[in-house]
């Protein structure tokens, strides 16, 4: 019996990629206002790959880093990629100042999280965010602290970070849960899922881009046939 269901925010919870996306979208048009839209929104995919990218440096590396600084490489490096002349901190602060109106939590995972028991042990565990900007972004929903057990972020801890089993066995810990009791629901495999799995949880990946997954070799020729 799942006692226990532990929420990613980032990318799971919210709409992260159509939010950052949009707002590239709208700073490439005010930075690059000869360009198409269809060229700009490839350029705004790109720089989500980018944005991640140095999201992932930032989540093993520098785990300090806050998102304008991660926004920032991630610009950085795409402007050397596609070697276009952009003033890269103009970009990322004119970006940033309009990212967050695009934030929200998936309105599917609204309904969800209001429909479960009272009961049921929900938790948001997220990497970076401030407590302050969850709160802010459950609001924006509906939603307040208040529908889940506890909200936890890795600066609550000191230099901890994704892919954290510390993390993990606090939850466990704190509130008497087996592993088999606990869901671990992410979008990231190695950040997030793997831990959760070794630890013994059960695990889905909510993700937008996988058309297939495959868990035995032996399928695989069943979908390259369709």
């Amino acid at each position: 019996m799942i006692k226990a269901i532990i929420f990613d925010l980032n990318g799971t919870l919210d709409n992260t990629d159509k939010a950052f996306a949009k707002a590239f979208f709208l700073t490439l048009k005010n930075f690059l206002p000869k360009r198409k839209n269809k060229e700009l929104k490839v350029f705004a995919n790109e720089l989500l790959v980018f944005f991640w990218q140095a999201d992932k440096i930032a989540d093993l590396y520098y785990p300090n880093w806050s998102m304008e600084k991660i926004i920032e490489l991630g610009v950085k490096n795409w402007v050397k990629f596609r070697k276009i002349k952009i003033n890269t901190r103009s970009f990322s602060n004119n970006y940033n100042s309009i990212r967050k109106q695009f934030l929200t939590i998936k309105f599917e995972f609204v309904k969800l999280i209001k429909s479960l028991a009272k009961n049921q042990l929900k938790f948001i565990f997220s990497q970076g965010n401030t407590k302050k900007d969850i709160l802010l972004l459950l609001n924006k929903a509906k939603l307040n602290e208040n529908d889940f057990t506890e909200i936890i972020t890795t600066k609550m801890f000191k230099k901890e970070t994704k892919p954290s089993l510390p993390v993990l066995n606090y939850i466990l810990k704190k509130y008497s849960l087996k592993p088999k009791e606990c869901l671990m629901v992410a979008d990231d495999v190695f950040l997030d899922l793997m831990p959760a799995k070794i630890l013994g949880m059960k695990t889905i990946l909510i993700s937008d881009y996988v058309d297939y997954l495959v868990k035995k070799i032996n399928n695989f020729k069943k979908l390259i046939k369709f």
